[in-house]
């Protein structure tokens, strides 16, 4: 079980991920500030790549918790914001609608050993 944490992402998006990370014992809050995100002391944050301040966001995540993986979650799936987040220092992006093997796969490809699901 790992602690992660999204930040801003609007509630649908929020619930389909909360019901499929719970899903695989996973515990999971939200977070609208990147303060909130620090409080929560998560091992991952999914950040919102929606708009435009999310480059700013993953950077700041980066610089201030430098272990903390940060993934992009987005419905604006193009190859300029893919970019724009693993240049922002993202360990990667994921665009909505979310699959339980596609999170899977991201957890235990971007994380820590510390922080994937128990196999």
């Amino acid at each position: 079980m790992s602690r992660i944490t999204l930040l801003g992402l609007p509630h649908d998006l929020a619930a389909a991920l909360i019901g499929l990370l719970e899903a695989d014992s996973h515990q999971v809050s939200t977070a609208s500030t990147l303060e909130d995100v620090r409080r929560d002391d998560p091992e991952v944050a999914f950040v919102n790549g929606d708009g435009p301040e999310f480059p700013h966001n993953v950077s700041w995540l980066v610089e201030s918790i430098p272990r903390l993986p940060v993934v992009v979650i987005t419905r604006l799936p193009d190859s300029r914001r893919w970019i724009d987040a693993l240049e922002a220092g993202a360990r990667d992006y994921c665009g909505a609608p979310f699959e339980r093997i596609q999170l899977r796969w991201i957890l235990d490809t971007a994380c820590p050993p510390a922080v994937r699901r128990a196999a």
